[in-house]
């Protein structure tokens, strides 16, 4: 999950990345420290959910939200020190889609981050060091850039991935239905070896003698 952090207070923002992305492997945080560089950074990437503080220099999060909406339905989640019930409306008016509190603890940032994933279905989305996968609309892109898979080659990658480890025969029973169909002309081995081209070769590891397993981020 691609998370844009807008933050001013450079201590807040390491931590909220520190604890999000030790706490959450699939999440992948970009650190913005004012509005200039977060609307740049929001214009040249795709983000799955921004985190806005309310109270940037020279401009408002208010007014950065008004603008991300002009071009964006990303998820916003609002985080100020003030607490007013009129304040709340312009948040929420402004397309803010949920707001915390300062001061809170980042674990409960975390659940109002699972809750709105949940609900829009970004929670298929993952990061495999430099490659973003999206299972449910089964796209996938390195460096931004979409890397075209064969229906096969992506169960392949959906199946060790989601299983963290599988055996070959497992593997093959589940992409094939039978192994009988597959021995004679070996197709799982090219798989493998056109994902590794594609992706990275360091991507998928082979365990000997048993079968495959997929290298996450944090295992690096």
């Amino acid at each position: 999950m691609k998370i844009l952090l807008i933050e001013d207070n450079k201590d807040i923002s390491e931590n909220i990345k520190k604890v999000l992305e030790y706490e959450n492997t699939n999440f992948l945080i970009t650190q913005k420290f004012d509005w200039e560089e977060g609307i740049k950074e929001f214009l040249l990437w795709e983000y799955d959910l921004i985190l806005l503080d309310l109270m940037l220099p020279k401009i408002d999060g208010i007014t950065l939200c008004n603008r991300i909406r002009l071009k964006s339905e990303v998820p916003i989640i609002m985080m100020t020190a003030r607490w007013e019930d009129d304040d709340k409306i312009l948040w929420l008016e402004s397309g803010a889609d949920d707001y915390i509190v300062k001061p809170f603890k980042v674990r409960e940032l975390q659940a109002r981050i699972k809750a709105i994933a949940k609900r829009l279905h970004i929670d298929e989305v993952i990061i495999l060091w430099d490659i973003w996968v999206d299972f449910t609309k089964k796209i996938i892109k390195k460096n931004n850039t979409i890397i075209s898979l064969k229906t096969k080659e992506f169960l392949v990658l959906e199946f060790i991935y989601k299983n963290n480890t599988v055996s070959k025969s497992d593997l093959i029973e589940h992409i094939w239905w039978s192994q009988e169909l597959f021995w004679g002309d070996n197709k799982l081995d090219v798989y493998i070896y056109s994902l590794r081209k594609k992706l990275g070769k360091d991507i998928i590891k082979t365990i000997k003698w048993f079968g495959y397993s997929i290298i996450h981020t944090d295992e690096n």
